[in-house]
This record gives C-alpha cells, structure tokens and sequence, in this order.
C-alpha cells in the first residue's frame, strides 16, 4: 500500500479508472455540492478533500492501464462534473486555451495511435450513460431544461439523475460567479501543487476491504448492506477468472432482487421498528441469514458487528461455496419480501392468511427477533406448505401467549438461535404459559395489546360465521373502553357486582374492583371512529346512543365484537354494563383467543 498526497491532476497519469459494477451509485446531493464548491473557492486555505483508495490491476498486453476505485467515487465523479461544468461557463478561446488539459484529465485512448477519446472515469450501469453524456458534453439544451434538482430547504423532489442534477447545479451555481474566480478555480484544480487529495494505492493482492474499512471519508457513509455487498462480489471477481461470470451472478442475485425497480429499492429501505432500534429491511435480512448461516451468533456479537462478521466468513470460502451462498442469500431475499410484510393503512386482513397475519402480529408487537427463525421455516419447507403452516402457527402462539402473560423478551434473541437448531424447542416454550396463565393476563391488559387482539378475534369470528359477509378487514380501529377510565362522575350509581353478581357493599373495595375491570379485555372493544371526548365517560345508554349530534357507540359499530357482544344484548333489554358483564365477556374472549393460539 502506498499513501500520498495529490492534486487532481493524477488523473492524467491513470488510463481507465473503473469504479466496480456491485457499488452503490452516485448518491452526493446538492448540499455535498454545495460544500465542496463552497471549500473550493475559499482561494485563502488550504484545502482537504479525502481520500481516494484505488486498486491497480494487472496491465494485459494489448489493453489500456486499468484501475479500480474502491473508495472515493463520490468525490471523484464530483469533481469531474465540476471541472466539465467549469470549462462550458468560459468563452470559446480559453476553452481553446483548455481544452488539452481536459483531454488529457478526464479522457484517455486506449492506446498511442488511437485517434479516438474516451470517458477516464467508467461508471456503474446505474450511472454510465448519464455521466458519459455530462463528461461529453452531450446533454441536448431540452434534456438540460427538465433537469430538476433536488433540494431539501424548498422541498423540491427529483427524479433526475443525481449525476444530471449535480452537472446542473454547478452549471448555473458557476455563472453566479466572477468569470477570474471560475478561472483561478480551474487553474487551482490542475495544479499539480494543489494536494487536495490523499491516494491510497493498493496492489493487486492487497486487501481493499480491511483498509477501507480504516479510512474515515467524508461524504455519505457505507451502509452494514453496502459493506458486505462489497465484500461478497470483491471476493467473487477474487476466487472468478472471469469477470463477465461475476457481473452475472451479481445481476441474477443482487440486482434483480435489490436494485430491480423503485419498488424494489424501497420495499429493501424501509424501516421497522425492531426494539429500541430502527432498521431496514436489507439489514434485517442480511441479520436474518447470519444467524441461520451460524455467522452471527446472539449470545457473542452485537448488530455493529454484522459486516465484520460477514467477511470474516468470506474469508474463508471457496469459490463452489461462495456462488452456493450468493445464491442461497438471494433466495432468502426473494422469500423475506414474499412472506415478510410491510403493512400500511390500506392493507386488508384475512384471519385465513397465515403469512400476513404471523407478520402483522409480529409487525405490531414490534419484534423482529423471529425473522431467522421465519426465513429458516419458509426455507426449509418451501415445498411443503401444511408443515410450515404448523410450524409458523407456532410462532404465533409463543408471540402471543408471552405477550399477553407479560411475560420477557429479552431472551428472544437466544430463543431463536435454539429454534433454529432444535424446532421441537418451541413446542416446551409455548406450554410455559397455562391457559390460567392467559385468563388473567386478559384481565388486565394495554389499548396496543388489547387492540391486536380484538382485530385478530374479529377476523376470526368472521371467517367461521355466515352472519358478515364481509372477511377482509383493515387495521384501523379505535379501541374503546366500555366502562370508562374516569368512570367516577355518570357510572357511581351502577353497583360494583363480583363474579356472581352479588353487590360489594364496601367503598374501597368496590372501587378496587371497578378499577381493575376497566383494563380487562371484556371491557374494550374497537370502533371505526373515536368517540367524542364527552361522550366517552357517560353512562352507559347515553355512551350507546350518543346524544344530539354527538354520536355513540352505535353509530361507530362496525365490527361483530362490539354488535354482537354489546349493542344485541342492549336492544334485547339487557341495559346494564358492570363487572359481572365485564368477566363473562373476558371469559368468553378468552375461549377464542386460547382456540386461536
């Protein structure tokens, strides 16, 4: 490895300088932009940009002198564009005066007697076309006009090339300024004297990766999927002998899967809320495959350790063993975006669904935990749809069981290590819970809680009763408290009853009673609205019926659990709602909920 200081003239002693097909694109936005034109033209400093790490390849006879970036192409294609941008704002003769120095900076022949110029810098496909038409000076003054560039102050979007939005920023950004600062900048960036980079230049056989992974750029940083999607295809063209061979396996089992559509990049980019973290669904997968693989392993190594992990494990493969895992990789990918959601207001539910449902329930408590474990089921009985059914189901009941018995989850991580393993492990874990266990969770549960559940008895009832058509639901309901929280003011006149209806005459303990029923399952239910804040902690009959133009109950009861439960017994002339009424309906929500998991 060789590090040195250097202007940007080295281009002129580089032939093609490549930047590998498998690396992100060109991602700088205008406020990256506007940094480095802002650093640049401060002519009374010194001036750091980074550092370039480049890999030199073997010269073939016959071929042009070929390097790799391994780091640095952000910086790189900026500066390129900013040096194209500044030749077109001057006049015809000092482009004259300059055109050698752009020929000679950001163009090369492939060999001496070649008449024929050609881009230095060759981009990935995602950017190759628009960076050769910048470099080129081949953008059509229409293709110019529609250009928009993005900027986060006036909230404009884009969905222009960002190579395209960067060549337009600097165009017009450069004719703000005096025609002698546009020059003294030119001259400043071919100046061999100014060292505004750091080249790290690495050998053929040098690891790029563990240096790279030393160096502290600017810029927008590497994601943990970007890392070992580097790592995974750099040890591809390593192990290949044939380049094209590589470009195949990448586009088959990366960009096809990654990088496919919009959809697909932002299907991979969002988010969920895993514990007190936020990650995306690449990272989760990449998490996912690690633990399955034996990569990652709960008990030692913590998320940071995720890309550090993933190459060590390359390190030590073949060439037979790499392309199996790239594939076998691709393959969990495509079943974590079949099988693993991402909800949204819109998204209807069917308690028959058994992918969605394990993954809504999954989705709401927010535990991610189980993701290997999922992958592994749906990997390993791909073919054998009533197993894996089984076998999901069960994570449910574990999920749900823990989750209404309050039970930890901190030791979920490990859990799903020792399922993976052994799946006959689950089955002592979800007998943990008695269904005792679970009546007196019921009897005292959260609005989140209490609201996944509802919905979920709801479909339930739906799919096996012919009395609502309708089978699909959305997950947007209110969850109402029958008896209100704040029960003091209309509710003191209802006697506190016990389980067998007998009044309890004394104050204090009547009051603990009431107070321990409001968060009993029995007492919520879900509504397609909320009430009106007044008419919430009424008694019971004006709550039902509302009153003038504030509507109750009624108006909003939509779902089974609140029509069948609550407002057919009302209408039969049963109008009294207390505690015994609250235990007879948590036992018999219970019944359903013990059924279903």
């Amino acid at each position: 490895m060789k590090a040195e200081a250097m202007s940007l003239t080295f281009l002129g002693n580089e032939g093609m300088v490549r930047i590998p097909f498998f690396q992100r694109g060109y991602v700088w936005n205008i406020e990256n932009w506007d940094d480095i034109l802002t650093d640049l033209l401060d002519f009374n400093k010194s001036h750091f940009l980074g550092s370039l790490i480049l890999k030199q390849l073997e010269k073939q006879t016959g071929k042009s002198k070929e390097v790799l970036i391994i780091d640095g192409q952000q910086r790189l294609t900026t500066l390129s564009v900013l040096l194209r941008a500044l030749y077109n704002s001057f006049d015809a003769d000092t482009q004259n005066n300059s055109e050698a120095s752009i020929k000679n900076y950001l163009f090369f022949k492939k060999n001496q007697t070649d008449k024929e110029f050609f881009v230095k810098i060759e981009h990935s496909k995602i950017d190759k076309k628009y960076f050769q038409k910048v470099i080129k000076n081949e953008v059509t003054q229409d293709e110019y006009d529609a250009i928009v560039v993005e900027n986060p102050v006036t909230k404009t979007s884009s969905k222009h090339s960002k190579v395209l939005q960067c060549f337009k920023y600097f165009t017009e950004k450069l004719m703000t300024i005096d025609v002698n600062k546009r020059l003294e900048l030119f001259n400043r960036l071919l100046d061999q004297e100014n060292k505004i980079l750091v080249i790290i230049d690495l050998s053929e056989k040098e690891d790029e990766q563990a240096i790279f992974d030393t160096i502290n750029s600017s810029g927008v940083r590497l994601s943990s999927a970007d890392i070992i999607k580097n790592a995974l295809f750099q040890k591809a063209l390593d192990l290949f002998d044939n380049t094209e061979e590589v470009e195949t396996l990448y586009t088959e089992n990366w960009q096809n899967i990654f990088l496919l559509d919009e959809e697909a990049i932002n299907f991979w980019d969002t988010t969920r809320t895993t514990g007190r973290l936020m990650r995306d669904n690449i990272e989760i997968l990449l998490h996912s495959v690690a633990v399955i693989k034996g990569v990652f392993d709960p008990d030692k190594h913590t998320l940071s350790d995720l890309s550090n992990l993933y190459k060590s494990y390359l390190s030590k493969v073949n060439k037979t063993d790499l392309e199996a895992f790239i594939q076998e990789f691709s393959k969990y990918a495509k079943l974590f975006r079949e099988k693993i959601q991402v909800f949204n207001a819109s998204t209807l539910f069917t308690y028959n669904d058994n992918y969605s449902r394990l993954s809504h329930i999954l989705s709401v408590c927010e535990i991610s935990t189980f993701h290997p474990y999922i992958l592994f089921l749906l990997y390993k009985y791909e073919h054998h749809e009533s197993k894996l059914f089984e076998e999901l189901k069960k994570i449910e009941q574990f999920v749900i069981r823990r989750m209404i018995t309050k039970s930890e989850t901190k030791s979920y991580n490990k859990m799903c290590k020792e399922f993976i393993k052994d799946s006959s492990a689950i089955d002592e874990k979800i007998l943990e819970q008695t269904n005792g266990d679970i009546l007196n969770g019921l009897s005292s549960i959260s609005n989140k809680n209490a609201t996944l559940l509802l919905f979920w008895v709801e479909l339930y009832r739906r799919a096996k009763d012919n009395r609502q058509s309708v089978k699909e639901l959305k997950y947007n309901y209110s969850l109402e408290h029958i008896m209100p929280q704040k029960w003091e003011e209309y509710w003191s006149k209802v006697d506190v009853v016990d389980s067998a209806s007998n009044i309890i005459s004394d104050p204090e303990e009547a009051k603990k009673e009431r107070n321990s029923k409001i968060y009993s399952i029995g007492n919520m239910t879900l509504l397609n609205s909320s009430l009106n804040t007044s008419i919430r902690n009424y008694e019971f009959s004006r709550k039902i019926e509302g009153e003038a133009r504030k509507r109750g109950i009624r108006y909003y009861a939509d779902l089974g659990i609140t029509r069948f439960d609550i407002l057919d017994v009302y209408d039969r002339g049963d109008q009294v709602w207390d505690e015994k009424k609250i235990i007879d309906r948590t036992a018999n929500l219970a019944n359903d909920i013990i059924t279903m998991w």
